[in-house]
């Protein structure tokens, strides 16, 4: 069972997006015979940063962080669809998957994973809304009403 888990985050991230995976993932909830995830807020862009919503979000952990993790999660942000992701981070992405951690993305987040190139070929399942806006050239899918398959432009 996997109990080490990390959300990275980037500048812009959406505030809900975020909450969301803090109140799956970051509460203690074994009062209810659940288990406690060691649950940490990891930065790809350093140790402040801005949301969406106005606010700043301040001591986060680095991107080392992402080496223990065993899920590591990443909340939508502004521009994901076509913002360029640091090499960091998508190597950090990249070698998690390569030592066996599971990712989840919360919606527009899948472009993270899409640039890592952690979906060539596989199909994921997506929001309409982002479905529409997957026509940049990485990632580039090809949709269903329910999943995409995604290919990365090279």
């Amino acid at each position: 069972m996997l109990t080490n888990v990390a959300a990275v985050l980037l500048d812009g991230v959406h505030p809900f997006e975020l909450g969301v995976v803090c109140e799956v993932l970051g509460l203690d909830r074994r009062d209810q015979g659940l288990p406690r995830y060691d649950f940490a807020v990891a930065s790809a862009e350093g140790p402040t940063l801005s949301t969406h919503g106005g606010f700043t979000l301040g001591g986060l952990q680095g991107l080392d962080r992402l080496e223990t993790a065993e899920l590591v999660c990443v909340p939508a942000g502004d521009d994901y669809t076509h913002r360029s992701f640091s090499p960091e981070l998508l190597t950090a992405l990249r070698r998690a998957v390569d030592r066996g951690a599971w990712v989840l993305s919360v919606c527009a987040g899948v472009f993270t994973l899409g640039a890592a190139g952690l979906l060539d070929g596989r199909r994921c399942r997506s929001t309409g809304a982002t479905r529409t806006s997957c026509a940049g050239p990485t990632p580039a899918p090809t949709s269903s009403p329910t999943c995409s398959t995604w290919r990365t432009a090279r």
